[in-house]
């Protein structure tokens, strides 16, 4: 459900100012006796954009909705700017859908909102949001919106509070490919202009990695790993990591020293690790297909398809393992096929052999 709650005006003539602290220190809270977080320990620092990646029932949304004063925790404290409980001010929240009233108008809700925050000129900045949210159908009834529509307004409205912190919930999720990149753009860089202290929890590990300072993959209820996304990704010999930000394979390999033999190639490790056997876990685009003679290993395609600009295909090698690789859209290949893959020689991440 999206719901937009209007923060209050600063006074007559102030600016306002950098976005607020968030902090969450030891914070659980349940239903029915179930775990949904467990002791949740999160610093957002003012004006930064977190981003909340999980499977489904990991806990992000209900994350969000303690953070936004919507739901209470069971145990642990919620900081909004080193306040907590009723003295804390609310966050402004865009949820994946919204009810609204029934005879209420998109412009005039936005531009309710915008001189509600002081502004100077709110047709024209409701003009601007509008634009940038790529919402073209000012003078409709909300309830008449198409869903991906009424996020578009949702947004709007929410950015006409001029907020400085924001709780976002998949509200980018029913606008197509290209809109919903284009739209994530826009809104990141006004977010950022602003300042705005922002937790953006999604499905999409891509936009997650776009959007972010900061990532946390969270399953479970708990944080599994946080970090600068570049770092998060990398940590892909982590089980809980690598399913959320997978997909990836796991091959054998014996580690020997500061390097990993894999396929008749020798790889640098990423970290180090015990010599012995080991699975070396690898994302598809480290996956090459190379010629019969190269160092590698012989496989039989079990299948292929087409993502648009690359394909994805699943091979079945000599050694058992199932390997998924990226390669170019012109590459067609067929179900057993013969190929033979190789590694990049990047740093490679092992786990034991359990």
């Amino acid at each position: 459900m999206v719901a937009v709650i209007p923060v209050d005006p600063p006074p007559a003539g102030e600016r306002p100012r950098a976005g607020w602290s968030i902090t969450l220190h030891d914070v659980t809270r349940e239903r029915a006796g179930v775990p949904i977080l467990r002791d949740i320990d999160l610093e957002v620092a003012p004006g930064t954009i977190v981003a909340l990646v999980g499977p489904s029932g990991c806990g992000a949304s209900t994350l969000l909705r303690v953070v936004s004063g919507s739901e209470r925790p069971d145990a642990g404290t919620v900081l909004v700017e080193g306040r907590s409980g009723a003295a804390a001010p609310r966050i402004p929240e865009v949820r994946d859908r919204t009810p609204v009233a029934r005879f209420g108008r998109v412009r005039a809700a936005i531009v309710a909102a915008s001189r509600h925050a002081g502004d100077v000129d709110p047709d024209g900045e409701t003009d601007r949001l509008l634009d940038l949210v790529g919402l073209g159908t000012a003078d409709k009834s909300v309830h008449r919106l198409s869903h991906g529509d009424r996020q578009r307004w949702a947004l709007a409205r929410a950015l006409a509070s001029h907020p400085r912190a924001l709780v976002l919930d998949d509200a980018l999720a029913a606008l197509h490919t290209t809109a919903r990149a284009e739209t994530r753009d826009r809104l990141v860089r006004e977010l950022r202009e602003r300042g705005v202290t922002t937790l953006w929890a999604t499905r999409d590990t891509a936009e997650a990695a776009a959007v972010a300072d900061h990532l946390v993959v969270m399953d479970q209820g708990r944080i599994v790993a946080a970090g600068c996304p570049d770092e998060v990704y990398s940590r892909i010999a982590d089980t809980a990591v690598a399913e959320v930000l997978g997909p990836v394979s796991a091959v054998p390999g014996i580690v020997e020293g500061l390097t990993v033999e894999v396929w008749g190639q020798e790889l640098p490790l990423a970290e180090s690790a015990h010599d012995g056997h080991c699975e070396v876990v690898v994302r598809p685009e480290n996956v090459l297909l190379v010629g019969p003679d190269s160092p590698g290993v012989d496989g039989v395609v079990e299948e292929s398809t087409f993502l648009g600009s690359v394909r994805r295909s699943t091979v079945l090698t000599s050694d058992g393992s199932r390997v998924v690789v990226e390669h170019a859209p012109e590459q067609r290949l067929g179900d057993r096929d013969p190929v033979r893959l190789a590694l990049a020689i990047v740093p490679a991440a092992v786990r034991p052999i359990h």
